[in-house]
């Protein structure tokens, strides 16, 4: 392999980290928002949840269409892996922190 190749490779992981960093600081910032919002609204069980679910496929579909302009698998090894099931978990973990705790604080 030549010096080019090895740096390409280089410069492609590179890219594919930033571009993770990138979707975990929106989808984080969302998640926290739209769980305020959930809150603020004063949901209770199931909708909350399909408020989450809603939010989490808007936000998706946004990023998808936006910054990876409609092609993630251009951007991404695995793209339906990285992009939608990898940060799940953690986004539900953040919506629910704020949602019950924006809850709380207004009811």
């Amino acid at each position: 392999m030549s010096s080019q190749e090895h740096f390409a490779n280089i410069r492609a992981q590179e890219s594919i980290q930033l571009n993770k960093k990138i979707l975990l600081y929106i989808q984080d910032g969302t998640s926290l928002g739209f769980g305020c919002g959930a809150g603020i609204l004063q949901l209770e069980g199931l909708r909350g949840f399909q408020f989450f679910a809603a939010s989490y496929l808007t936000v998706v579909a946004l990023y998808v269409g936006w910054f990876c302009r409609f092609k993630p698998a251009k951007y991404y090894q695995s793209p339906i892996q990285e992009i939608l099931v990898d940060p799940l978990f953690r986004e539900l973990a953040g919506f629910v922190m704020a949602w019950t705790f924006v809850h709380a604080l207004v009811g």
